[in-house]
C-alpha cells in the first residue's frame, strides 16, 4: 500500500508538471490534476490538500533536479573561477528553459511567495554548489560568510531570471549573460581574479567536502 501510494503522488506531480507546460498556474484545479493523472478526486486529497500543496510538492522536486544538476562535474576549459560560475549560470538556464513548469513555478510572477520562500533554501544549496565546483579546479580561498555570500550571488543571478522569464517568458542569451556579470562582480568583490589552481584536481568524486557535498 505505501509503494501504491507514492506512485499515485508521483503520478499527480507528474501530471502538475505536464499541465504547467501549457496551462498558467492559476488556471489549474486539484480536480484537474487527479483528472490528467487518471487519479480519483477524492484519492488525490489523501496526498495533496489543494493545488497549491501540489505546487510546493513540485517545486520541491524540481529544485532538488536544478541542484543534482548544478553538482554534477564540468566539461570543457575552466581557465578561472569566473569560468566556473558561467558554466554554472549557463547549466540554469538550460534547466529552466527546457522546463516550464520550472520557470513558472520558481521564477514566475505569479509564482505563490511561500514557494519563492521555500525556494531560497535551495538557492543557498546551489551556492554552497558553486564553492564546491570552484573548489574542485582552484584553491578557493576561506572568508567571513562565505556561504551567504554565495547564496547572494545565486540570489543576483535569479534576480535576472525573473526578469528574462516575467518580459520575454524564458531566459533570453542577453539576460543569461548579465546574469554572469553581476554574479561574477558579486562574487569579485570577496574573491581574488586569479585563484591558484589546485595541485592536482580530483574527478571521483571521493576527496574533499564542503558541507554535505563530498568532492
Amino acid at each position: 500500500m505505501q509503494a501504491r501510494g507514492r506512485l499515485r503522488r508521483q503520478q499527480l506531480l507528474d501530471a502538475a508538471r505536464l499541465l504547467l507546460e501549457t496551462h498558467e498556474l492559476d488556471e489549474l484545479s486539484l480536480g484537474d490534476v487527479a483528472a490528467q493523472a487518471g487519479v480519483p478526486k477524492g484519492s488525490a486529497y489523501h496526498f495533496f490538500d489543494n493545488i497549491s500543496s501540489v505546487y510546493a510538492g513540485l517545486s520541491a522536486a524540481m529544485g532538488q533536479e536544478l541542484l543534482d544538476d548544478q553538482l554534477r562535474l564540468m566539461d570543457g576549459p575552466i581557465n578561472s573561477w569566473m569560468d566556473v560560475v558561467g558554466v554554472a549560470i549557463d547549466r540554469g538556464v538550460n534547466f529552466f528553459n527546457t522546463h516550464k513548469a520550472a520557470r513558472q513555478l520558481l521564477l514566475g510572477p505569479k509564482s505563490p511567495p511561500e514557494i519563492k520562500r521555500s525556494d531560497r533554501n535551495n538557492d543557498y544549496e546551489i551556492g554552497r554548489s558553486f564553492q564546491l565546483n570552484i573548489g574542485r579546479y582552484f584553491q578557493l580561498p576561506v572568508f567571513p560568510d562565505r556561504d551567504r555570500i554565495f547564496y547572494h550571488a545565486v540570489e543576483i543571478a535569479d534576480l535576472m531570471f525573473c526578469l528574462s522569464v516575467s518580459d520575454d517568458g524564458i531566459i533570453t542569451p542577453e539576460m543569461c549573460e548579465e546574469a554572469k556579470k553581476v554574479a561574477c562582480a558579486y562574487l569579485g568583490l570577496y574573491i581574488p581574479a586569479f585563484l591558484p589552481p589546485k595541485e592536482e584536481v580530483e574527478m571521483t568524486g571521493e576527496a574533499g567536502a564542503i558541507g554535505g557535498y563530498t568532492r
